[in-house]
């Protein structure tokens, strides 16, 4: 009789434990893909994912600077150890940077610690260049479950999605590009960019186009930090 007492009474401990731990998990702040619109203007996120490119993240910095836009890079800690000066130039110029793991491993195929060690090399690696500790997250091929937001919300960062996918990664041709902003942009919406694709990459060319096409339709560019805070 005692014994069965005590299975019970553990049966009973680890069900509590395993509903306490879903319930944290629970609790983490969800993920945010946007759109997150703001009360009396018109306002869109530009983010740029996976670099910094030797090439083409100055080329899209200088293209930004020349429409006077602020965006987001979520930074890869390898290719920013590789590039420190963009990484630098990203924030002297006004724009924001947040953590994209040290090296873009797929995320659906590795542990949830490994993604950690992840996180916490690359925001030591963007500590090193910058003397600043990112707040902002993005998962690489932006999964999202409950142990990533809970990893986030434990390690105090924001996990940030997207609602505009313009399939840059897939050399879309610049015309889709731009048709598929013009026509799924919305105010408060966060659009997905990369500053780093493989072979000939369509995004500054796009860019050219779609940064005064969403100006002329009474767009203001914002930070995601700014798209949060309203």
């Amino acid at each position: 009789m005692r014994r069965m007492i005590r299975r019970a009474a553990c049966f009973v401990l680890a069900a509590l434990l395993f509903l306490s731990g879903a319930l944290c998990a629970a609790a983490a702040a969800p993920a945010v893909r946007g759109p997150v619109a703001h009360e009396g203007k018109k306002v869109v996120a530009l983010t740029f994912d996976d670099g910094p490119h030797p090439c083409y993240t100055a080329e899209i910095l200088d293209i930004l600077a020349e429409y006077g836009v602020h965006a987001t890079f979520f930074v890869i800690g390898k290719n920013a150890k590789d590039y420190p000066d963009l990484v630098r130039r990203e924030l002297a110029e006004g724009h924001e940077v947040g953590n994209h793991t040290e090296h873009h491993y797929h995320t659906g195929q590795i542990g949830i610690g490994t993604l950690r060690r992840d996180m916490e090399i690359c925001e030591q690696t963007l500590f090193d260049i910058t003397g600043l500790r990112p707040t902002l997250f993005r998962p690489p091929e932006g999964v999202d479950n409950a142990a990533i937001r809970q990893t986030c919300e434990d390690m105090g960062y924001r996990m940030i999605l997207w609602c505009v996918d313009t399939r840059d990664w897939a050399h879309n041709p610049v015309d889709n590009i731009v048709s598929n902003v013009r026509r799924n942009t919305e105010n408060g919406s966060i659009i997905l960019m990369h500053d780093w694709i493989a072979e000939k990459s369509p995004t500054p060319a796009a860019l050219r186009r779609l940064i005064p096409m969403l100006q002329a339709s009474g767009y203001e560019f914002v930070t995601i930090s700014q798209l949060l805070a309203g």
